[in-house]
């Protein structure tokens, strides 16, 4: 891969990121900035999409048409959903999905898929990246992220979300990047670390969690563009 495309929803899950890059120069497309430069060489750019699916999949295909670019990851935090995802712990996506749009309608119409496929060597780059970095205080998984328009913080909305679609996690971008990528043929991979468990206690537990979480995931990315 020749160039790398590094996506966040949030300010916070890029800034690491951000202060790691070697920075060419700065765009501003359809309200997205854009940095355009290098991490230990390799071409990158990194970018906040906003929140939601909408400004997610308008930002990735600006990173395909405007950037070239042959490879995305989504880096950022999200709720629990797996009883064995712990706060803190790190989730490698093998497939993500839409969890408010009806799988009949994904399978019928184009483009006739009910989830998305993650690239097995980013996946693999990813799982060797948190082998060699993990610790006792978490752990990592590679699993279905799921995604949707809304923050995930109801304990009875969270059991139908485990009951439909067995996922590790739930967030609300992954899947339209993936979807994105997924029509332009672009390898991707989603790598959240966990901010709550999406249950009737999130607000409170992402509150406390959501810049370590980030961090988290920021670095498991940093380290995986020294292996790509």
């Amino acid at each position: 891969m020749d160039t790398i495309g590094i996506m966040g929803a949030m300010e916070l899950e890029i800034e690491l990121l951000k202060n790691k890059l070697n920075i060419d120069r700065k765009e501003n497309i359809a309200g997205f900035d854009f940095y355009i430069g290098s991490i230990d060489g390799k071409n990158t750019i990194i970018t906040c999409c906003g929140v939601g699916k909408v400004n997610a999949a308008s930002c990735t295909q600006i990173l395909i048409d405007r950037f070239g670019v042959d490879g995305i990851i989504n880096t950022g935090i999200a709720g629990g959903l797996h009883e064995s995802v712990k706060i803190c712990d790190v989730v490698i996506s093998n497939n993500v999905t839409h969890h408010d749009v009806n799988k009949f309608q994904m399978e019928k119409f184009f483009p006739y898929k009910n989830c998305f496929e993650a690239d097995e060597r980013l996946i693999e780059i990813a799982k060797n990246t948190c082998e060699l970095y993990k610790s006792e205080n978490w752990n990592y998984h590679i699993g279905r992220i799921i995604s949707g328009e809304g923050f995930i913080k109801d304990s009875e909305i969270k059991r139908g979300l485990i009951r439909d679609y067995s996922p590790h996690c739930v967030e609300m971008e992954g899947s339209a990047i993936g979807h994105v990528a997924h029509i332009n043929k672009i390898p991707f991979v989603i790598i959240r670390s966990i901010s709550d468990n999406a249950d009737n206690d999130a607000s409170n537990s992402y509150n406390e969690f959501e810049t370590i979480a980030a961090n988290k995931s920021a670095e498991i990315v940093l380290n995986m563009l020294q292996m790509l």
